[in-house]
């Protein structure tokens, strides 16, 4: 499965990622906004990547790479996805280099116009961010994408109920 976007295109991740993945996620910039600890090895981002690629093929989240010009620029994530409560978390990882200039925006936008693709295992009707509180970007981003925060503190959480998602055309989405 991929997703295209005027200039991005979202794709599972596979263990070719795992190079530039430990990278990203040990980048300061970006480590200091996540939980993943610092200076990730390869063999834990592999171990993560299993994880993801399981919940993916089991239709209940996964962690999907971002390319931009054919180049691995990020991770959108769906995960801990609960069947009964009908809700599912979120997470982005984007290169610092990336950052400001509307690409989280236009991949969080297009996962969230295809979610029932992206984890038909789990029937979402309310999708989860937790945001370390330090991370205004991330936070003005959920915000503008029709998040509401329910949470404060060290993290700051959000959620979105899909039922407030506009219906747009999924043309773009590709099996």
């Amino acid at each position: 499965m991929q997703i295209k976007t005027p200039r991005l295109l979202l794709r599972p991740v596979n263990y070719r990622d795992v190079p530039a993945l430990v990278a990203l996620l040990n980048d300061p910039l970006v480590s200091q906004y996540n939980d993943y600890g610092t200076q990730l090895t390869q063999q834990e981002v592999r171990a993560m990547l299993q994880a993801d690629l399981d919940d993916f093929y089991e239709g209940y989240g996964g962690r999907f790479a971002i390319e931009h010009e054919g180049v691995f620029i990020g991770t959108i994530g769906l995960y801990d996805c609960d069947v009964k409560a009908k809700h599912i978390h979120l997470g982005i990882e984007l290169e610092p280099k990336f950052w400001h200039q509307g690409l989280a925006s236009e991949v969080l936008s297009a996962a969230l116009n295809v979610l029932d693709k992206l984890v038909p295992g789990c029937k979402v009707s309310r999708v989860i961010g937790k945001v370390h509180q330090a991370n205004i970007a991330c936070q003005r981003l959920l915000g503008r994408s029709g998040f509401q925060q329910v949470g404060s503190g060290s993290v700051c959480v959000f959620e979105l109920y899909t039922s407030q998602l506009p219906v747009v055309s999924r043309s773009r989405a590709a099996s």
